[in-house]
């Protein structure tokens, strides 16, 4: 399989079994699931509370969250997630990332830790330097593709996202289980909306950056 199609389909498995794990999660916590979406885009299929859509480049779960959504006042808001145990907050975010980083280390055994712990340098180096940190990590994944089964890619593309699904801004699962220790478990606090808007923007800047760097290596790959 080429190594770009092999990346693609690494990711869909990747956003697929995140997402799942988290509604599952959520589910077993008692918490009110009111979406499931993979992919963006235009929605190709919807089945229930799921929904699938046209490009397989992400995807979301929403919740029941007072933060989101205007509920009525003789709600108790026991089955939102912004009013659950700070233990559960804290763990619904990390659980997709758990099981995806338990299953990557199965299946690379002990060496996968050393390259999960590499990934977070990497992720930012690669950011700072996309056109030439980057390019080089991209060609060493475009070697390890080439010279690996489809299993052992999937584990070393999953743990780099795991990392990244780790990193401390919001949006990201770190960033959303930081936040729910910073609040201390309560379901509201006014420093919260300034503070997200402020860790959306490192997050978001790394993720431009490497799509970039995919970008200018792509369209090197092309050209040679």
């Amino acid at each position: 399989m080429h190594p770009a199609l092999q990346l693609l389909l690494c990711f869909i498995v990747f956003m697929f079994i995140l997402i799942s794990v988290m509604a599952a999660c959520a589910r077993l916590f008692g918490i009110t699931v009111r979406s499931i979406r993979y992919g963006v885009g235009p929605t190709l299929l919807t089945r229930g509370k799921v929904h699938i859509k046209l490009l397989p480049l992400a995807g979301n779960l929403v919740l029941k969250d007072t933060r989101e959504e205007t509920l009525y006042d003789d709600d108790p808001c026991l089955d939102a997630y912004n009013f659950q145990p700070l233990w559960k907050q804290v763990l619904l975010p990390l659980s997709g990332v758990g099981i995806l980083l338990a299953l990557s280390l199965g299946i690379m055994g002990a060496s996968g830790w050393e390259r999960f712990i590499t990934a977070f340098g990497q992720i930012i180096d690669g950011a700072l330097a996309p056109a030439s940190t980057a390019q080089e990590l991209l060609a060493d994944g475009e070697i390890f593709a080439r010279t690996h089964g489809f299993a052992l890619v999937f584990a070393l593309f999953s743990l780099k996202l795991c990392a990244f699904n780790l990193l401390p801004f919001a949006g990201l699962n770190g960033g959303q289980a930081l936040l729910a220790i910073a609040r201390g478990g309560q379901p509201y606090v006014a420093w919260e909306e300034t503070v997200t808007k402020w860790l959306l923007l490192p997050g978001l800047a790394i993720m431009l950056a490497w799509l970039a760097a995919f970008g200018w290596y792509g369209w090197k790959s092309m050209g040679a």
